[in-house]
C-alpha cells in the first residue's frame, strides 16, 4: 500500500502508461500503407533504427531520408505526415488525470521516457504536456536510452528534498518498477486504465506495488 502523504513526487513514463495509441498513425493520401511501411521498417522487432532514434543518434531528418527509400513521398513531407502523427494522439485519461490531480495538490511531477526528438519538439507542446510536469526529461535529448539514469536527472532538477526514498512511479512493464523499488521507490506497474482506476479507488492497495 502506498501513503501518498509520504510522496512528494511522481514519475510517470509515456508510452503505453501516459498514452497507449500510436505515433504516426496516419493515412496521407498519397501513401495509404504510410503506417504499415513505417512500423515495418523503422519499429520492427529487428531494426537497428528504434533505438539509435531515441539515443539521439539519429534524427527524424534522418530517419525521413530513410524512408524515401520505401514510401514514395520526399523527406519534407514525410517530416510533415510524422509531425501530424504526433498531434492526434489519445491519452490514458485516468493516467493523465491522476498526474493533473498530483501536481494541484502540490507533488512534485515528471515525465521521463524513452523516446525520440519528436517527442521533445512536436508532442510536449501540442498537448501541453510542460503544463502538466515541472519536469520532463527524454532519452533522445540526453542522448542516453536507459530511462533509469534519466531518475537522477529529474531529482536533481525537481530540488534537494526529493529522491527514491519519497518518490512513486507509474510505469508498464517490470523492468523499470522493478528497478525503481530496489533504488528504494516506491512503483506501480501500469496494464490498463481501468486497472489503475481500480487501484486508485482501492486505496492504492495491489500486488504490483513495493
Amino acid at each position: 500500500m502506498v501513503n501518498m502523504n509520504e510522496i512528494k513526487c511522481v514519475i510517470f513514463d509515456f508510452a503505453f502508461t501516459l498514452c497507449s495509441d500510436f505515433f504516426f498513425k496516419v493515412t496521407p493520401p498519397e501513401c495509404p500503407d504510410w503506417f504499415y511501411q513505417f512500423q515495418r521498417k523503422i519499429f520492427c522487432r529487428h531494426s537497428r533504427y528504434t533505438d539509435d532514434w531515441m539515443a539521439g543518434k539519429l534524427t527524424s531528418g534522418d530517419i525521413a531520408e530513410i524512408m524515401t527509400q520505401h514510401i514514395p513521398l520526399p523527406a519534407e513531407k514525410i517530416l510533415e505526415v510524422m509531425a501530424e502523427g504526433c498531434r492526434n494522439l489519445e491519452f490514458n485519461r485516468n493516467v493523465f488525470r491522476f498526474a493533473q490531480e498530483q501536481r494541484q495538490a502540490g507533488r512534485k511531477t515528471a515525465l521521463v521516457t524513452a523516446n525520440m526528438d519528436v517527442f521533445t519538439s512536436v508532442v510536449v507542446p501540442c498537448h501541453g504536456l510542460d503544463e502538466v510536469f515541472d519536469v520532463i526529461l527524454n532519452t533522445a535529448d540526453y542522448g542516453e536510452i536507459r530511462k533509469d539514469r534519466l531518475w537522477l536527472r529529474a531529482f536533481e532538477q525537481l530540488g534537494d528534498d526529493i529522491g527514491y526514498h519519497n518518490s512513486l512511479l507509474i510505469e508498464d512493464g517490470t523492468e523499470s518498477p522493478t528497478k525503481f523499488r530496489e533504488l528504494g521507490g516506491m512503483a506501480y506497474q501500469y496494464t490498463t486504465d481501468n486497472a489503475f482506476a481500480e487501484w486508485l479507488k482501492n486505496g492504492n492497495e495491489a500486488d504490483d506495488i513495493g
